[in-house]
């Protein structure tokens, strides 16, 4: 698989829509990967790539909605702490690793 920054594909778009006939290519931001650019045949090839990406998205929901059905899961307000608990650990770490 290709890698290549957002920026570098925008400034050169045509060359990795060209590279994405022969291979996916995965386009990064700040080092992370962002998005994949994958060449299509026809309308019908890409109908199916995006139904097959949301079915899988479909099936985490209903996943999800299982698992709060049986009594899983936590209040809305933990979800928040929770997340906002990882926020915060996640900005100490980075300051540390800055300095």
């Amino acid at each position: 698989m290709k890698t290549a920054s957002a920026a570098r594909v925008a400034a050169q778009f045509d060359i990795y829509l060209e590279a994405s006939r022969t291979q996916p290519v995965l386009i990064t931001r700040n080092g992370k990967p962002v998005a994949v650019l994958v060449a299509v045949l026809d309308k019908a090839d890409a109908e199916q790539l995006a139904v097959r990406r949301t079915r899988s998205l479909r099936s985490v929901f209903e996943e999800a909605h299982a698992q709060l059905q049986k009594g899983g899961g936590i209040p809305h307000d933990e979800f928040w702490r929770q997340v906002a608990e990882r926020r915060a650990k996640r900005r100490i770490a980075l300051r540390r690793k800055r300095a």
